[in-house]
């Protein structure tokens, strides 16, 4: 069976970092 809350993590954690990223170049 597939582990789609690990999956969402790892998904939302991937975001988040981006996001991160995104936000310190744009400042």
């Amino acid at each position: 069976m597939f582990n789609f809350t690990f999956l969402l993590g790892l998904l939302l954690n991937a975001s988040t970092l981006r996001g991160m990223l995104v936000g310190k170049i744009q400042n």
